[in-house]
């Protein structure tokens, strides 16, 4: 089973439809972001060291992070901020940092992200790069997708999108 980790701090929009559509068509479970009680990564090695793969903070990423070891997948959802995810996704992002080699091993890295651009547009060819390199160094493998979502017009082509990338990539 695959986790799907919702970023949008806004409830129903163009990049939480796109997620709980991806995780109707997939089965995974769909986490958002924004309902984590959750801290920024500390850079203190706790984890690493003394933690034992989890985490110095007490708080729900303890479950995420869980779940994320158990799973096949994660796919990561957000809009496009400052060709960035948002900083809710990048906190869980970041949290995940207690996840070993092992602990990655075997799975797929999703990566779905929208914007107010054009699906050609240089902002997902930087974010592609970006995840292309995380992927590489956990030893993932990545699927990706940006899609353009400028207008209810735009959101109806991304979902057909998505359909044929949920198809091409599971």
């Amino acid at each position: 089973m695959e986790i799907i980790i919702a970023g949008s701090p806004r409830k129903g929009m163009y990049s939480d439809r796109l997620a709980e559509a991806y995780a109707e068509a997939t089965g995974g479970e769909l986490i958002h972001a924004r309902s984590l009680t959750a801290g920024p990564c500390r850079g203190c090695n706790w984890c690493k060291d003394k933690g034992n793969g989890s985490c110095v903070q007490k708080d729900d990423m303890a479950q995420v992070l869980e779940k994320a070891r158990k799973a096949d997948g994660i796919a990561f959802f957000s809009p496009i901020y400052w060709w960035q995810v948002t900083a809710q996704e990048k906190i869980v992002i970041d949290r995940l940092y207690p996840m070993t080699a092992e602990d990655w091993k075997g799975k797929k890295l999703t990566v779905v992200v929208n914007g107010a651009a054009e699906d050609d547009d240089r902002e997902f060819a930087l974010l592609k790069a970006q995840f292309q390199e995380m992927a590489d160094y956990i030893g993932a493998e990545l699927h990706f997708l940006g899609v353009g979502t400028t207008d209810d017009e735009a959101f109806s082509k991304a979902m057909n999108k998505l359909k044929d990338f949920i198809s091409e990539s599971n």
